[in-house]
């Protein structure tokens, strides 16, 4: 059998294709098949140890996982389950189960988190939070692996929620995920859920703690929410009623293409120096709404979008958009 260098020389056993990063596996260009898995280190967790020896700083526990707190050995039964069975399934006697049930009780609810509450129900909220979002299994064992590093370096956390909200963050970026989540989508999602965040509490741990993760990553540019921002103007309501009210006969895929090509386009020209440290997010709606009304002239039609669709679309301030396009965009981009 070809081990996993082999397939990376040779490309795809299924149909020759280039193999490629997607998330945290490998998988081919062409098929879409997944080759194999990447193991990043979320699988580690820090723990304390007697000997200092510092030819390895990581240590791994049996039985711990990064992102769950709870104790060694085996669940009585299945987590849920109501009634007990023995190993040939039969029904436990009244007062077997009576027993047994009080032991599962016991054990499930104090004596696997004890001492470690605030970490069960930080970890609670990871999980939460991470589905919601549709994260995968790679983020949340790297947030929950920041998080631990944090605590085990700092005496006194200020807020353990806005903390693990900073690392899910983080964490997000250091995987240079497809769809870069910002902070203030990571707050509304936590006060979603009844949790008192904001984005000024994640900023304020951000510049506090990040020196314990010693990260070197570069911050993200607006190619890397182009996409993600385009794919929401296309799926506003009022997209198909607006573009027959203006006598567009283009299809919703042709009209996508233009704006993707177009603002790559105004990307390309528009120099670091120029975009003058502007934040990329609202800086690449305002380049949506100009790519359209560069289109429209260019095909000699009427534009499409307004600045109050984008801002609809995206979540991005209409006044925003409206700042970037008039003092940055249009004298560089429109005579």
């Amino acid at each position: 059998m070809k081990n996993y260098q082999e397939y990376l020389e040779d490309g795809c056993p299924e149909c020759g294709g280039n193999i490629i990063d997607s998330s945290c596996e490998k998988v081919c260009k062409e098929c879409g098949l997944v080759i194999n898995k990447i193991f990043n280190d979320s699988s580690y967790s820090f723990k304390d140890q007697a000997n200092k020896n510092h030819s390895c700083k990581q240590y791994v526990a049996l039985g711990d996982r990064t992102d769950y707190i709870g104790g060694l050995g085996s669940y009585i039964g299945f987590e849920s389950s109501r009634y007990l069975k023995d190993k040939y399934g039969k029904l436990l006697s009244p007062n077997e189960q009576r027993l047994y049930r009080r032991l599962k009780k016991n054990y499930s609810q104090f004596l696997r988190i004890k001492n470690h509450e605030t970490e069960y129900r930080i970890f609670n909220i990871l999980n939460k939070i991470t589905h919601y979002l549709n994260l995968n299994k790679n983020i949340k064992n790297n947030a929950a692996y920041y998080y631990r590093k944090i605590i085990k370096s700092e005496e006194k956390v200020i807020n353990n929620i806005s903390l693990i909200a900073f690392c899910i963050f983080f964490a997000v970026r250091k995987e240079n995920h497809n769809a870069p989540i910002t902070i203030k989508e990571i707050a509304i999602i936590f006060q979603k859920f009844g949790h008192r965040v904001n984005s000024r509490l994640i900023l304020r741990d951000g510049l506090k703690y990040k020196k314990y993760l010693m990260s070197n990553a570069n911050p993200h540019k607006s190619e890397d929410y182009l996409n993600r921002l385009i794919h929401q103007v296309m799926a506003h309501n009022n997209l198909n009623e607006r573009m027959s009210k203006k006598g567009i006969n283009w299809t919703k895929e042709e009209f996508q293409n233009f704006l993707l090509k177009k603002a790559i386009e105004i990307l390309e020209k528009l120099t670091s120096w120029k975009r003058g440290g502007r934040n990329p997010f609202i800086l690449t709606g305002a380049i949506i709404y100009l790519a359209d009304k560069l289109i429209a002239k260019e095909y000699k039609k009427k534009s499409i979008l307004t600045q109050k669709m984008i801002s609809e679309a995206t979540n991005i301030a209409e006044y925003s958009i409206r700042d970037h396009y008039v003092n940055l965009l249009k004298p560089c981009f429109i005579e």
